[in-house]
């Protein structure tokens, strides 16, 4: 095994032994082969990689031929990062969806509406990132497939209605989660649980805080409560701090914009980087291209906690919105 696989490659790796369902593994697979450098030390494992993608949809192409069809839960990923909304019905989950993508989603007040996964990409700034939204989740039942999509997650919308049971939906599903072996990521250093687990970030959505008497109800459900996630009120129905919502996903994303500048160019500015935070310019030089990281010396940074075009090495830490002019 190549030791320079960086910890996206675990992370899918994970997802991919979790997976319930053909297009999940397939899915996780795919997302293993598209982190792995490309040199001849990772020849091998590429291989096997494809070997196995290959007899997976080789199975699914049987399944067809015999009247199944793809899965509606395999979706490709697309842009900065991927948000799976969940939650009970009449939470307002698609809602929610079509009022920050140009996803159209069945919307209506009778439960059950939406009875398949829907994605949609959200404006921010100058990146997109994926929504999807998804069927309910119920005590009783739910797709084993529908937490395959959700261990594929970057960040999980957890949305309850405020005006019902708040504090029930929470607490039900936080423990529905749990039952799947997913756990918020915020609780990752406090867990002590010897299952194989899938963390991952978690942001309450509070929905149908329609106004000022709602604002008391949410007050009264932030003291009280005793789970410690992240929590943000919102109308759909208002239009009430949806901007606040894009924020919040894109803080809790946890990625940073990094631009690129050819040396003796403007820089590129219409097309960023996406990189983890505390990503350093090495392992920019990796998104560049695979073959930067052997080949850089040193770069010039434009941004945060430098001077314009200072000079720095392969381990700087870089921050959102950074531009770098990369020297081999």
């Amino acid at each position: 095994m190549p030791t320079n696989l960086p910890p996206e490659y675990f992370r899918a790796e994970q997802v991919f032994r979790e997976a319930e369902s053909t297009s999940a593994k397939v899915a996780a697979l795919e997302e293993m082969m598209s982190t792995i450098p490309k040199h001849k030390g990772t020849d091998k494992l590429r291989a096997e990689l494809r070997r196995k993608i290959s007899k997976l949809k080789e199975n699914q192409q049987k399944k067809k031929g015999a009247g199944k069809h793809e899965s509606e839960y395999h979706i490709e990923k697309e842009g900065a990062g991927r948000v799976v909304l969940i939650g009970f019905e009449n939470t307002g989950k698609s809602s929610i969806v079509a009022a920050l993508t140009h996803a159209t989603p069945k919307i209506s007040e009778a439960p059950f509406t939406t009875w398949q996964p829907l994605p949609g990409m959200m404006e921010f700034e100058d990146i997109q990132i994926q929504l999807i939204d998804t069927p309910p989740i119920s005590k009783e039942h739910s797709q084993p497939e529908l937490f395959d999509l959700i261990r594929s997650s970057d960040l999980i919308l957890l949305i309850i209605n405020l005006q019902t049971t708040p504090f029930q939906q929470l607490e039900d599903s936080l423990d529905i989660l749990n039952q799947h072996k997913i756990i918020p990521k915020q609780w990752e250093e406090k867990t002590n649980d010897e299952r194989r687990i899938e963390f991952i970030p978690v942001l309450v959505i509070v929905n149908k805080d329609d106004d000022d008497l709602f604002d008391e109800d949410f007050e009264v459900f932030k003291e009280l409560t005793e789970i410690d996630l992240p929590l943000l009120p919102i109308s759909v129905t208002n239009k009430r701090n949806l901007d606040k919502l894009k924020n919040q996903v894109f803080r809790s994303l946890g990625i940073i914009r990094i631009y690129s500048k050819p040396p003796g160019k403007e820089p590129d500015l219409s097309k960023p980087f996406i990189l983890k935070k505390a990503n350093t310019v090495e392992e920019l030089a990796g998104k560049v291209h695979h073959d930067f990281i052997h080949n850089l010396k040193t770069a010039r940074v434009w941004g945060k906690n430098v001077f314009d075009g200072q000079m720095v090495g392969k381990d700087h830490v870089l921050h959102d919105k950074d531009i770098v002019e990369l020297h081999l």
